[in-house]
């Protein structure tokens, strides 16, 4: 009998209380002899990440742990914010199945034996990576991981004002940290960016870094406000509600990348965005709030579910900082609508300060990885 995935979420007044609830929850049923632990823990708790780690470990009797810390973490139907809270799942991998590796800081941390020898005897085709926001240039070996062996990639970065831990084995920062998994683990991944369209696609006929001058040889501003129509008034379109979605070359599934919309220039129907764009490059607005968002993560449950070939097993959610209360108007609602389309899941997570998924980096989205 295959062995089940288990995890547990728990806020209290302090480290000791959160890690104590954690322990008596997960022991309520028979943990598996062998097995990968995932834990998150809320800002509030980042400092004591060491001490859960430590405790958990021995309680437990779990020996290989991979996590972070996020301003807010998340469970099955369940999200904290602003709380001493913790996230925990418990993945029965024999050690064989995966392999951690600590924080990558330069890309010739790539070439580390062990690592190398791991990528070999594993051939990975998935794998999850925490990072830390303060080393943006160490983050540049993503895409360079992600090439090595073709691994698809999830995860998140670290958020909060308390720095950034990192769990590979033991409490690290800085750099790219995580795990890879052996190449017959399956796995679903969907990602919801939180926004619908407004427009189709355009192609930029002028521009360079981040000023759009003409999209479809016409003006940028021009073909935006008659895309808005009747809400394309100037303070609308730069009121945050509206985005720029840069097309990603290549996908065959409409994949993009959301840029803020940080500025228009009505003498010369420009607009700016945050994002480097240049002529060719395939553009579209989308409209980004409440509903768009409940929109979007349901189609992208949806979809999931149509590729399950039957009940998951587990769960990993990395979702943005900006997502949760902000978008989704209370803490919990963002994961009671995963909870009511695929059910009560084994499922951990966080909220972090930007989204991996495959080799590129999003911002306001929710990356769901399950196990299959």
């Amino acid at each position: 009998m295959t062995a089940e995935f288990r995890a547990a979420h728990a806020s209290g007044e302090n480290w000791a209380s959160v890690a104590s609830e954690l322990a008596e929850l997960l022991e309520k049923e028979p943990l598996p002899s062998q097995a990968l632990a995932f834990l998150y823990v809320s800002e509030a708790l980042s400092d004591d990440i060491g001490s859960i780690l430590t405790f958990l470990r021995s309680r437990l009797s779990i020996e290989h742990w991979v996590g972070t810390a996020g301003v807010g973490v998340c469970g099955s139907g369940r999200a904290y914010f602003g709380v001493p809270a913790a996230s925990v799942m418990i993945a029965p991998f024999a050690s064989e199945e995966f392999h951690i590796f600590e924080p990558l800081k330069t890309d010739s941390d790539l070439d580390a034996p062990e690592l190398q020898r791991a990528i070999d005897r594993l051939q990975p085709i998935f794998g999850l990576v925490h990072g830390d926001p303060s080393a943006p240039a160490s983050l540049a070996t993503l895409s360079e991981l992600a090439r090595m062996g073709s691994t698809y990639l999830v995860g998140g970065i670290a958020s909060g004002e308390r720095g950034a831990p990192q769990i590979a084995g033991r409490v690290v920062d800085g750099g790219l940290s995580g795990v890879l998994f052996d190449g017959k683990t399956a796995v679903q991944v969907g990602i919801s960016q939180a926004c619908t369209p407004v427009g189709p696609v355009h192609r930029v006929t002028e521009g360079r870094e981040g000023i759009v001058a003409t999209l479809d040889d016409r003006p940028a501003l021009d073909v935006l406000k008659e895309e808005l129509d009747a809400d394309g008034s100037e303070h609308s379109i730069v009121s945050g509600r509206y985005h720029a979605a840069l097309m990603v070359p290549g996908s065959d599934t409409g994949d993009f990348v959301v840029r803020n919309l940080m500025g228009i220039d009505p003498h010369n129907n420009m607009i700016a965005i945050s994002g480097d764009v240049q002529a060719g490059d395939a553009i579209r607005f989308v409209r980004r709030d409440g509903a768009a968002a409940e929109q979007d993560l349901r189609r992208m449950l949806s979809e999931l579910q149509k590729r399950l070939p039957g009940k998951p097993r587990g769960a990993l959610y990395c979702s943005c900082v900006a997502r949760g209360p902000h978008l989704f108007g209370t803490e919990s609602r963002e994961m009671m609508i995963i909870r009511d389309e695929l059910g009560d899941l084994p499922l951990t997570g966080f909220y972090g300060n930007g989204e991996i998924c495959n080799d590129r980096f999003y911002g306001y989205t929710g990356v769901l990885t399950l196990f299959v």
